[in-house]
């Protein structure tokens, strides 16, 4: 279990580094997509950066996918080779997953998006914008995601159960 926690904790590293760096450099319409959606409306017509930064952006972002792959296979490879069953294997999962949601509620979007206004700066013009007060502007697809990752981990356990 503590591996499933080293490597979510890194995934989580990755993932801040990629938005705090990849942010500025991607385009407009991609960052938005994560923001509230006053500020979404307010930030419609923000000028792209140059294409050359929108693909360092995106190596950014296909390297943290990479990185959470990795991950997931690191850890159902290590339940195989410890062979450990099936519902541990899905506990490991879910313990990696959770971590990572936990992070991603407290860390960017309370701290990062609400608190520090990282996202302000990138976007000038949506200063006024209420969203930014709105604590609550993703919950409802942070809910989906947590009643849908147990399946989605009971699903990869019975993928690496089939390596046996």
């Amino acid at each position: 279990m503590i591996k499933a926690i080293i490597v979510a904790l890194i995934l989580c590293l990755i993932e801040i580094l990629v938005i705090v760096i990849a942010s500025p450099m991607a385009k407009s319409s991609v960052v938005l997509r994560f923001l509230p959606e006053d500020v979404r409306e307010a930030a419609k017509d923000h000028v792209d950066p140059p294409k050359h930064k929108q693909m360092i952006a995106h190596c950014l972002l296909a390297f943290f996918l990479i990185s959470m792959f990795a991950g997931m296979i690191y850890i159902g490879l290590d339940g195989v080779r410890s062979d450990i069953g099936y519902w541990e294997l899905t506990l490991r999962f879910i313990v990696m997953l959770y971590v990572m949601k936990i992070f991603d509620i407290v860390v960017q979007d309370q701290w990062l998006v609400m608190t520090v206004g990282y996202f302000k700066k990138i976007f000038p013009e949506t200063a006024e914008c209420t969203g930014w007060k709105d604590r609550s502007f993703n919950n409802k697809n942070q809910i989906i995601r947590i009643i849908l990752y147990p399946f989605l981990c009971m699903m990869t356990a019975g993928i690496f159960m089939l390596f046996r």
